[in-house]
């Protein structure tokens, strides 16, 4: 088993000189043990031989210091740390070694329902979270309408949580943590739950937040938000806070780490792609499906406005009289972007005759792809159209993974558009003046 060379230290009070900082983490890490299966736990913790544990060191040596009123964003790949860096400063959990010190009254938003009782009512949770918080009767009978208010839950206030929603848990928790007057405001992943209406109107919590003065650490993958609300981000990488500094700077790191590991990665994870959904009669069965940059290279990160090629291979094992290929984009969320196929179009491709033994390629070319920054994935479509309800021949659901990264990105959503923008000002001097930007 690996030990520590520090002696475990816990969370301590800040000192007067360190006032103007609301946290301060000093060299700290987090170690959990790993058991290959829940038995060995089990024996380990009778002392019946063992150690069967293995060292995970999910925080190494981390060192990061917040001054009040900034805003400060955690970006990273998934497991790089930013969660157990959440909880170590939120006092969750406790580092292995180094401090944590924080000054000010402190709420988080972590994970979703955390600190909820499954059985009480929203009501009920709002008062519990409030009298945890160190919250007297009369504040938290002027603050409970605040929170309901903001939280939008409407009649589902007085039912039971553990009927809510993974949406309405986070209307609720960030309504508690905000509405409470915070000096020290943490944010994990939760907010992309919402819906688009309550997940802006958190955003602009959070910027009148941090008008007030208050101090925000948010974990996020959204590098525009993190960009717009960020005077500074540390990037994590395996447990290690590996680049810190200006927003600008380290979202741009951080991009050329996905870049460059990008293909590697998500490469892999196309090779596990058996896990999903396939169905079909099976005349016909695709086989590998590649996907190619703008070079005609195996590619699985691509920016806006490049060229996407995709290669289907199939073998035919008997005849089919009007087989059709198809490829369907989708979003990781599972939002369904695009569907195309070959036949379908004012130029048709027919395949006629096909016969045994047959192989080929179908390829589809995306010139300038319109997505934004994000991870998509692509089923592919294979059905007989010789019936009158195609019928499927091969179906394959999630073949292939890949991902958009935008280095300078100027617009939010799904689809890259063509903007133009023209403002038409009438100043008080009765002068004309319009300005124009193309986009």
């Amino acid at each position: 088993m690996t030990t520590n060379p520090l002696a475990p230290v816990q969370r301590s009070t800040p000192s007067s000189e360190q006032g103007t900082y609301s946290i301060r983490c000093q060299g700290i890490s987090k170690r959990y043990q790993l058991y290959d299966k829940p038995m060995h736990r089990l024996l380990d913790a009778l002392r019946i031989g063992g150690p069967r544990s293995k060292d995970f060191w999910a925080l190494k040596s981390a060192y990061l210091e917040i001054r009040k009123g900034m805003t400060v964003g955690l970006i990273g790949e998934n497991g790089a740390g930013k969660s157990t860096l959440l909880k170590l400063i939120a006092g969750i959990t406790v580092p292995d070694s180094g401090t944590v010190q924080v000054s000010g009254r402190l709420t988080s938003l972590i994970e979703l329902g955390a600190g909820f009782h499954p059985e009480f009512s929203g009501r009920e949770n709002i008062r519990l979270a409030c009298s945890i918080l160190g919250i007297g009767p009369e504040e938290i009978q002027r603050l409970t309408p605040l929170i309901i208010d903001f939280s939008e839950l409407g009649d589902f206030i007085d039912r039971p949580v553990k009927t809510y929603s993974s949406g309405m848990y986070v209307r609720l928790g960030f309504a508690v943590a905000t509405c409470v007057e915070p000096e020290i405001l943490l944010v994990d992943e939760a907010l992309s739950v919402g819906d688009e209406h309550f997940r802006g109107k958190c955003m602009r919590r959070l910027n009148e937040f941090a008008e007030s003065g208050g101090t925000t650490v948010f974990v996020s993958h959204d590098l525009g938000a993190v960009r717009s609300m960020c005077q500074h981000v540390a990037l994590l990488h395996e447990g290690e806070i590996v680049e810190q500094g200006s927003a600008d700077r380290v979202a741009d790191a951080y991009l050329k780490r996905v870049k460059a590991r990008g293909d590697e990665r998500l490469s892999m994870s196309n090779r596990e792609m058996g896990e999903y959904p396939r169905w079909g009669s099976g005349e016909i069965q695709t086989e590998a499906v590649d996907v190619l940059n703008g070079s005609g290279k195996p590619a699985a990160v691509f920016a806006p406005g490049e060229d996407l090629t995709v290669r289907v291979h199939y073998r035919v094992r008997d005849h089919v009289k009007d087989p059709v290929f198809g490829l369907g984009f989708y979003r990781s969320d599972g939002t369904y972007i695009n569907g195309s196929n070959h036949e379908w179009r004012t130029d048709p491709i027919h395949l006629e005759n096909t016969q045994p033994g047959e192989t080929g390629v179908v390829v589809l070319r995306v010139g300038d792809l319109p997505l934004l920054q994000g991870q998509y994935y692509l089923t592919s479509f294979l059905y007989d159209h010789s019936k009158p309800s195609p019928t499927a021949i091969d179906h394959r659901e999630h073949v292939t993974v890949f991902q958009v990264v935008d280095p300078d990105p100027r617009q939010h959503g799904l689809f890259l558009m063509s903007t133009h923008w023209k403002v038409e000002r009438q100043l008080a001097d009765g002068e004309t003046q319009i300005l124009k930007s193309e986009s």
